[in-house]
């Protein structure tokens, strides 16, 4: 998907952690150029499952960083695996701001999740201009809806400036502004609560 997106002329962002690739990913990665390529680092468990630093896992990173991709970023909750430690360049490492809670979606004992918002609400991130689209062909409202409660419609069927006039982003924009039902973004840390007008109109989001 990558590849055909870079051949067909779009800009490419990376957001990996790298488990699951080998040396013949890093290789053909080695052959694009990227807006941006995020590796999002192995912790010393508090955060992220440190057995998945294995030797297979520590070699494709070693190659990955050994490809020197200009764009290339590394970043880390907490403290970096020991056995990365030596291997990341301390010039790329970049250490993030606490967890979020992920529009509430992350175990109590890991973060605790805020109360929803209630009402009207407005996305200080703007995040729902910042679609997904995954494998499928499905494309969800933003990064946040880890389990798709909201997908907008599917790129194999629809086109893209369709997905900003169906009903189901008309019903989002309409939940945002403080219409009852279900809308994950109450949970989220970058709802806002609006006090007044309208947050958003959906036949202007296209």
């Amino acid at each position: 998907m990558v590849e055909h997106a870079y051949a067909r002329g779009h800009q490419i962002r990376i957001f990996t952690t790298l488990v699951g690739m080998n040396g013949s990913d890093i290789r053909r990665l080695q052959m694009l150029q990227f807006r941006a390529f995020i590796v999002h680092v192995p912790d010393d468990g508090t955060y992220m499952n440190s057995r998945l630093v294995g030797k297979s896992y520590l070699n494709v990173m070693r190659r990955l960083v050994e490809a020197n991709i200009p764009s290339i970023r590394f970043v880390v909750l907490g403290k970096v695996h020991p056995d990365l430690a030596d291997t990341i360049p301390a010039k790329a490492l970049q250490r993030l701001r606490p967890l979020s809670n992920s529009r509430g979606r992350l175990e109590s004992n890991i973060i605790k999740p805020r109360q929803p918002v209630v009402g009207p609400l407005t996305c200080i991130g703007k995040q729902q201009h910042r679609n997904v689209l995954l494998p499928n062909g499905d494309v969800t409202l933003c990064g946040m809806d880890f389990e798709r409660r909201h997908v907008l419609g599917n790129l194999l069927r629809d086109e893209y400036a369709y997905l900003f006039e169906s009903p189901i982003f008309h019903e989002i924009a309409d939940r945002m502004n403080g219409m009852d039902g279900f809308l994950l973004c109450r949970m989220c840390e970058f709802a806002h609560p609006q006090t007044s007008g309208c947050y958003m109109d959906a036949d202007q989001q296209t």
